[in-house]
C-alpha cells in the first residue's frame, strides 16, 4: 500500500495484469466462451469441455479471483456466470489482434475454416428483417441448455448431435422447406456451425452461417 502512495498509476496497472494474467491460457478463455452463452454449473461446465471437474474448478477460482466470473448458490448448485457484459467485447478485441498480429492465427484460420461454410449474404437488420417475412430459416445448433439461456429471436433450437442425426436427405430438405438456411452457434471459432453448413449443403441445401454467435448478437442489440 506504500507503494500505491507514492505510485498510483503502477499500482492500478498492477491490478490491470492480474485479469491478463487470468486470461492467458485457452481453458479459461474456454471457460468464457461458454459462460458468455448463459450461467452453468461447475459439472455441466467439465462436461461441455471435456475437462476435470477439478481442472474447471481451479480455473474458475482464477477468474473469480481477478473478477471476470462470479457465482450464486441455487440449492445444492454452485452457478457461475460472467461479472459483465464487457468480457464479451474484450475477448473479441484479444481475438482480433490475434487475428490480425499472428501469423500462426491467420494462417489455422486461412487453413482450416476460411474455405468452409460461406458467410450469410445479410447484414444482421436484413436478416432481422427477412426473419420477419418468414423468408430464411434461422438455426441454432448450441445445446438446449444455452439455447433458453438466450437465443436470436426466431431462431430454431436444433442442437449440432440432433442436427447429426438427421441422415435423410428428405428429411433435412423437410427442415428446410425450400428455404434458404443461416446458423450460428457459439461464436467466429464454433466449429458446429461450419460442420452444420456443410452437412445442409451436402443435401443440396442452400445454407450459410453467421460470422459471430449469440453473444456478439445480443451486445450489438443491447
Amino acid at each position: 500500500m506504500e507503494t500505491c502512495k507514492t505510485n498510483l498509476k503502477l499500482c492500478l496497472f498492477e491490478q490491470l495484469a492480474q485479469i491478463g494474467k487470468s486470461l492467458g491460457h485457452a481453458n479459461r478463455l474456454l471457460i468464457l466462451d461458454v459462460l458468455a452463452q448463459g450461467s452453468c454449473q461447475v459439472d455441466l461446465l467439465s462436461h461441455k469441455l471435456g475437462l476435470s471437474i477439478a481442472n474447471v474448478s481451479k480455473h474458475l477460482q482464477t477468474l473469480k479471483q481477478s473478477g471476470l466470473v462470479k457465482s450464486d448458490i441455487q440449492g445444492s448448485q454452485r452457478i457461475y456466470k460472467l461479472s459483465d457484459k464487457a468480457i464479451v467485447p474484450l475477448i473479441q478485441t484479444l481475438r482480433h489482434i490475434a487475428e490480425n498480429q499472428m501469423a500462426e492465427v491467420a494462417q489455422l484460420l486461412n487453413e482450416n475454416l476460411n474455405p468452409r461454410a460461406p458467410l450469410m449474404p445479410f447484414n444482421p437488420k436484413e436478416l432481422k428483417q427477412a426473419l420477419k417475412q418468414d423468408q430464411v430459416i434461422l438455426l441454432d445448433v448450441r445445446p438446449e441448455d444455452e439455447f433458453q439461456a438466450g437465443h436470436i429471436e426466431g431462431a430454431i433450437s436444433l442442437p449440432m448431435n440432433a442436427l447429426a442425426q438427421l441422415n435423410s436427405t428428405e428429411a433435412l430438405r423437410q427442415l428446410a422447406c425450400g428455404k434458404p438456411i443461416v446458423v450460428y452457434c457459439r461464436g467466429p471459432y464454433c466449429l458446429w456451425s461450419y460442420e452444420a453448413v456443410e452437412k445442409l449443403q451436402a443435401s443440396g441445401i442452400v445454407a450459410s452461417r453467421m460470422a459471430e454467435g449469440y453473444p456478439e448478437w445480443a451486445l450489438h442489440q443491447a
